[in-house]
């Protein structure tokens, strides 16, 4: 009696074809996922990154604290950096986490996904829940940038006085390419649609999207 996984396995890999792209996958997960893991866990020691257990990355994650800053990771993340390994879309840009001065923070909890997600703190917190899961090409900020006037100067002014915390809640799942920008909270479990821009609070349990994200409907 044929084992029903190997019977399986050797119906779907029927020509030569299947058989090397079917190879070339696994080599490629296996590759990706020890060297950016390897590299996670060395970067995390040298530069003082609190790292839970059972952190998986396949490709890198760009991890840069400021002096005196706090970037925590909680256990079980799952980082997708590569695009070979992505199965929503084309990663753009590897992972980034970074502190930008002193008093900035990141804390990643237990549980969450990461797909070439850019999360940067200028001076305030930034908080992911336990078990959220964020699509690729997602950019979560605690700052303007630069002020919105006078004109000016804008380049000279980084305007640090208006940064404020993002808080996302457990469960959450925001969509491809989001921005979630400064000051805002997304509630437990909520869902943000691909594409969208949030600029205000999202409570818990609702499905939001847009430019910028409302509330569409609520989740049972």
């Amino acid at each position: 009696m044929i084992n029903p996984k190997i019977k399986k396995i050797t119906e779907l890999l029927s020509s030569p074809a299947d058989f090397f792209s079917y190879t070339y996958i696994l080599v490629q997960k296996a590759y990706s996922g020890f060297t950016g893991t390897f590299m996670l866990g060395v970067k995390s020691f040298i530069f003082g990154i609190k790292l839970g257990q059972g952190a998986v990355s396949y490709g890198p994650i760009h991890l840069m604290r400021a002096p005196k800053s706090q970037i925590t990771i909680g256990s079980n993340l799952q980082n997708v950096s590569s695009s070979l390994r992505s199965s929503t879309g084309s990663i753009f840009a590897p992972t980034k986490l970074k502190t930008l001065t002193k008093t900035a923070r990141i804390i990643i909890e237990d549980n969450v996904g990461l797909n070439g997600t850019s999360i940067i703190a200028r001076s305030k917190t930034i908080l992911v829940g336990k078990g959220t899961v964020i699509a690729p090409n997602v950019l979560i900020m605690d700052l303007d940038g630069h002020p919105l006037w006078p004109p000016e100067n804008r380049i000279s002014n980084p305007a640090i006085e208006n940064d404020s915390d993002v808080i996302i809640g457990k469960n959450v799942w925001i969509g491809n390419r989001c921005m979630v920008l400064k000051g805002v909270t997304i509630g437990d479990n909520s869902v943000i649609a691909a594409g969208s821009v949030v600029t205000k609070d999202i409570p818990a349990n609702v499905l939001a999207g847009g430019v910028p994200a409302k509330i569409i409907r609520n989740l049972p």
